[in-house]
């Protein structure tokens, strides 16, 4: 293996890692749907017949990703805070790592996918994404303000190429890459 390779899987593991953890928990922490995140759903993988992503959230295996997100609407209607404008959830990554799994993913790919990129340009990876960080229960930003809990929380995802906006020319909007797995956890 070259040490080019080696720079490029880094390069774009990197960017895609920070990618997706930016746009994820911006749209978990404003309310927004993530079920696009997830392989459900998808074109090239549903015509493939890869299975629906594997979600396991504090020990649940979860169906769907609309099922998540129904979970996520029920933190954001704490019992602890009867009051609606103070209800609040907000997630606050503090950390995250990427590793390449396979540099040369082919599941669902189209055949024009496979022919333009070889497992050594970062178009085609396979990643698994571990985040960590604290998940805040309340309407406070600051030490001190009106929390009623907090609690540390972990995330690992493994990511794989969304075929559907890759073999499109240009590919510069759309989630590059859809977990395939999501393991969620929370602490203490």
């Amino acid at each position: 293996m070259s040490a080019n390779f080696h720079e490029t899987n880094v390069r774009c593991s990197s960017e895609a890692a920070k990618n997706f953890v930016d746009w994820y928990y911006r749209q978990v922490n404003d309310a927004k749907s993530v079920s696009q995140a997830y392989i459900n759903g998808h074109a090239a993988y549903d015509k493939a017949g890869h299975p629906p992503a594997d979600i396991c959230i504090n020990g649940l295996v979860v169906a769907t990703p609309q099922e998540w997100e129904k979970l996520l609407e029920q933190q954001r209607q704490a019992p602890k805070q009867p009051d609606p404008n103070k209800r609040r959830v907000r997630y606050e990554v503090e950390t995250y790592n990427v590793h390449v799994i396979n540099a040369d993913y082919r599941f669902g790919a189209p055949q024009k996918m496979v022919d333009l990129h070889s497992p050594t340009d970062g178009v085609r990876m396979m990643m698994v994404l571990a985040v960590g960080g604290t998940v805040y229960f309340g309407t406070g930003r600051n030490k001190g303000d009106e929390y009623w809990e907090k609690q540390h929380f972990s995330d690992t995802f493994i990511l794989v190429p969304n075929w559907d906006v890759l073999e499109k020319p240009g590919a510069k909007y759309g989630r590059k890459y859809l977990a395939m797995s999501h393991n969620y956890r929370t602490s203490d």
